[in-house]
């Protein structure tokens, strides 16, 4: 067995865990180290039991990745390109969200922060990246503030998990049709943003954040790159979409029946890699407006930006000396 590596403890953090502790036999999704991840996606037909641990599984990923905010400040900084808010409300968004839909699915029979929920509800819909929301400010809750809201509406969902009689073996599976469908709709939308929340995150400068104790550490990358080789594919016609009784949750755009047709085209056979992308770089392609798409070009001279927005120069300009900036670190660009 692997040695035990212990959560960040609460006196640690700026908030308490409002929901399961991150540590190995007391939060699913925790190994033997301490380390957390994500769960399969659940099946509609699953048991409470299994529910009650996709649930809490998302919320202690939250809840961890937001304990990588150093300081107070940190909640309430906006980030660089005023596109989004900051992050108190990203800490709160997902909740509010649940209760929202639980309310309009009739689950939930009124508010638990009628204000809150208002506050939190709609988050920024920047249609355009260069369309600045300068004049978009608020007075936000404190963290401890919204710890409490989070602890209310966390020991509600698992209540209801646990004893509402639409989530017994009789009424399953889970279909759109189905008041728990807002339940599952609020597992994924939750998932959807710790991507939203980790890139805003790794925007904050680096005096701003720290790596949580149970966050998984960055694998190694530093191995040969072997030149990518060219597989052609012929002409075809794919089809899309999932049928309606999929087993597991989807948004309304993923079902239907579609096809289309596509034309023969060549793709490599690996992921292009860093060092394969710094040859790019080096050789002028973010000068060169015949690589990109027209809101591409207009998007890189209106940032000016030199290099992929992660890497962070290193050396003279010229050099192309680079590190990469993780959510909470920087750590030399891995090749």
């Amino acid at each position: 067995m692997m040695p035990s590596r212990k959560p960040i403890a609460n006196h640690e953090t700026l908030f308490d865990w409002t929901g399961p502790v991150p540590a190995y036999g007391e939060c699913a999704g925790v190994d033997v180290r301490g380390i957390i991840h994500a769960l399969p996606l659940v099946n509609l037909s699953a048991s409470r039991a299994e529910l009650l641990d996709y649930f809490s599984n998302g919320w202690a990923l939250t809840e961890v990745l937001f304990s990588g905010l150093a300081n107070e400040e940190a909640f309430i900084k906006r980030p660089y390109h005023q596109l989004r808010h900051p992050m108190i409300f990203y800490f709160a968004h997902p909740v509010a969200v649940y209760v929202n839909k639980l309310r309009v699915a009739g689950l939930l029979d009124k508010p638990v922060n009628a204000a809150f929920e208002a506050l939190f509800e709609v988050g920024v819909d920047e249609m355009r990246w260069d369309d600045l929301h300068e004049g978009s400010q608020h007075v936000w809750p404190s963290v401890a503030e919204v710890a409490a809201y989070r602890k209310q509406v966390y020991d509600i969902i698992v209540d209801l998990i646990k004893h509402h009689p639409f989530l017994s073996d009789d009424h399953l599976p889970i279909t759109p049709q189905s008041p728990m469908w807002a339940l599952v709709m609020g597992f994924e939308h939750e998932r959807i943003h710790l991507e939203t929340s980790s890139v805003l995150i790794r925007e904050l400068p680096l005096e701003y954040v720290r790596v949580p104790d149970a966050w998984p550490a960055l694998a190694s990358t530093q191995v040969a790159v072997k030149p990518a080789r060219m597989i052609e594919r012929t002409a075809s016609v794919v089809q899309l979409g999932k049928p309606r009784d999929y087993p597991s949750f989807g948004w309304d755009n993923e079902y239907g029946s579609e096809q289309r047709a596509v034309r023969a085209f060549e793709a490599s056979d690996t992921l292009i890699s860093n060092a394969e992308f710094l040859e790019f770089v080096k050789a002028g392609g973010y000068s060169d407006e015949r690589y990109w798409t027209r809101e591409g070009w207009a998007w890189r001279r209106f940032r000016n930006i030199k290099w992929p927005t992660f890497w962070v120069q290193n050396g003279p300009a010229g050099s192309h000396l680079y590190k990469l900036r993780t959510v909470f670190e920087l750590v030399d660009l891995p090749l």
